[in-house]
């Protein structure tokens, strides 16, 4: 018998260079893997603790478009212009 261990994998998001990113496939330890952005490197597992250690790492901004075009979500800037002028009269 082996232990499973399920995870979201909504919630993996490899850092690279302090920046989280979004995956196209899922993650086994050692397995090379790219980005939504194009970025390709080898997955590897550290304890939550040492992410907390190295600071809160930022959304990769290119990883954030294509998402959020896949999914139909309006972009960042778009929602931040949008809302500004509900509030005004015109």
């Amino acid at each position: 018998m082996s232990a499973v261990i399920y995870v979201d994998l909504q919630a993996v998001h490899p850092v690279i260079d302090g920046e989280w990113h979004r995956l196209i496939e899922v993650l086994t330890p050692g397995q090379a893997f790219t980005t939504l952005c194009g970025i390709s490197d080898t997955a590897t597992f550290v304890p939550l603790s040492e992410r907390r250690a190295r600071g809160a790492p930022r959304q990769c901004d290119r990883c954030d478009v294509i998402h959020r075009r896949k999914q139909g979500i309006p972009l960042q800037q778009d929602r931040v212009s949008d809302a500004g002028l509900r509030g005004r009269r015109q």
